[in-house]
């Protein structure tokens, strides 16, 4: 039995060392796998922005990520990644900016009930909406701001 327990120790110290060994390779290939695909989104919000206004940007935006079967963080970031891009190179729509608070960078307990709220009255359950509803307040704040 000791003889057990002493090889399983030695398994789990070898194994820790391959990964220690490995974990510079693995880091720069998922960074450069996560560049790659954050690049395709942003192309993506592009060609689509070119195509509709802000208001259509933030629909398929929430559309993808209520519907992304990746991962909470990756379906976020991709969705993020889109809406900016999309909305930077659409037409204006008009009044979609007119009930949405302005942007603090730390979010105030309105915004964040605002946040769920919306959410809320739009079905949407995944947690990515929460974070196009806030960029929805930066860009409409800044949308303001360049305007005055």
């Amino acid at each position: 039995m000791r003889r057990f327990w002493l090889g399983l120790l030695l398994a789990i110290i070898a194994g820790v060392f391959f990964t220690w060994l490995n974990a510079p390779e693995w880091l720069e290939r998922w960074n450069e796998e996560n560049q790659m695909m954050v690049e395709q989104q942003r192309q993506d919000g592009i060609a689509a922005g070119q195509q509709t206004d802000q208001s259509g940007c933030l629909e398929e935006a929430l559309q993808r990520v209520e519907s992304c079967s990746g991962s909470e963080y990756r379906c976020t970031v991709d969705g993020g990644t889109f809406f900016k891009a999309c909305w930077e190179n659409s037409l204006p729509s008009v009044g979609l900016c007119d009930d949405v608070p302005p942007y603090h960078e730390k979010a105030t307990d309105d915004d964040k009930a605002w946040v769920k709220e919306r959410c809320t009255e739009l079905e949407l359950r995944a947690k990515g909406c929460r974070l196009i509803m806030r960029q929805q307040q930066q860009l409409c704040s800044a949308t303001r701001e360049a305007a005055e």
